[in-house]
């Protein structure tokens, strides 16, 4: 029998409540989950890709237990992080960081870089002083920043070193999973290598498993083994990245690759929008108005995720060959 995942989410929906369009009318809300369900394996990272408003985010803070779905359980090592008491899930936490995607909104000014990194670490309590400084040294050297850096102020650093503060400040408790939302996307492209190649590191030499959210298609496959693509708050086609990526089952996953600039290739026009618009119930397939393969079918019935062999899933009446 295979191993218990160490992350579990299932079936977690998640709606925001919106304004009141007129004083006293009833609030309406907007979907943001809808049945999202997969799990991430010890060791193995996972990737979530899909564009701006695909509930990613969203994802990321409750499989942290941020924020609490509707329905759903998130399950850490089989332990069910909303069924835990306050005591018991900041014990839990230990076990599980946040690396946020702004490097400069993430980190305190008013803070020394020794005492951000030791924030979780004094939440946690039972560490002395002197324990606490000596782990903040050797994660900013795992950072590959030096220990007096500690002294420092976030304003004192560029981009790329507030990330690797944050990264450090991730993995002081010496987690078993870390969630990046977007942990590169602030950065310019020759930073962007250096924190995906220290990422990297990490996995190897740390054991250390990532949970990694982004739109780019280049750095969930740089880190992940597994790859999950999410468009209007549900997952369209997960499976191995290397064979996702290569050959997309779900036309949504086929536009996302098509528009990831590569050299070896000219750019692809767009597909003409062909395909009948959803119906106002809401039961067809969200992305049937943007499909350029789109039937009648699709309009009126949504597929569900099922496999579709070697480690595949799809939700697509007409899957690409």
């Amino acid at each position: 029998m295979s191993a218990a995942p160490l992350l579990d989410v299932a079936d977690v929906h998640k709606a925001y409540r919106l304004p009141r369009p007129r004083p006293f009318a009833a609030h309406g809300f907007k979907p943001a989950l809808s049945g999202v369900s997969f799990a991430v394996i010890a060791g193995r990272s996972f990737g979530v890709v899909g564009e701006s408003g695909s509930g990613k985010s969203t994802l990321a803070r409750i499989a942290l237990a941020l924020d609490r779905p509707d329905a759903g359980a998130v399950r850490l090592e089989g332990r069910s992080l909303f069924d835990l008491g306050r005591r018991d899930l900041r014990a839990q936490r230990a076990h599980m960081q946040m690396i946020f995607q702004d490097p400069f909104g993430s980190l305190d000014p008013r803070m020394r870089v020794e005492r951000i990194i030791a924030e979780p670490l004094a939440a946690q309590g039972g560490v002395s002083r002197a324990e606490r400084r000596a782990r903040v040294a050797a994660q900013l050297q795992a950072v590959g920043l030096r220990p007096g850096d500690a002294q420092n102020y976030p304003h004192e650093f560029s981009g790329g070193q507030r990330q690797r503060i944050a990264i450090a400040r991730a993995l002081i408790t010496r987690p078993k999973l870390v969630i990046a939302d977007e942990p590169v996307s602030a950065l310019d492209v020759s930073v962007q290598a250096q924190a995906l190649n220290l990422m990297t590191d990490l996995m190897r030499d740390a054991g250390v498993t990532f949970l990694l959210i982004s739109h780019d298609l280049a750095v969930v496959a740089h880190i992940c083994e597994t790859t999950a693509v999410m468009f209007r708050g549900k997952i369209v086609e997960a499976g191995p990245t290397a064979a996702l990526f290569a050959s997309p089952a779900h036309p949504y996953t086929r536009e996302l690759v098509d528009a990831t600039p590569r050299l070896d290739r000219a750019p692809k026009a767009a597909a003409p929008l062909s395909a009948p618009p959803a119906p106002a119930s809401g039961r067809g397939c969200p992305y049937a108005p943007r499909c350029p393969q789109a039937r009648p079918r699709c309009g009126e019935d949504a597929p569900a995720l099922t496999e579709a062999g070697e480690g595949r899933r799809v939700a697509c009446w007409f899957p690409l060959g």
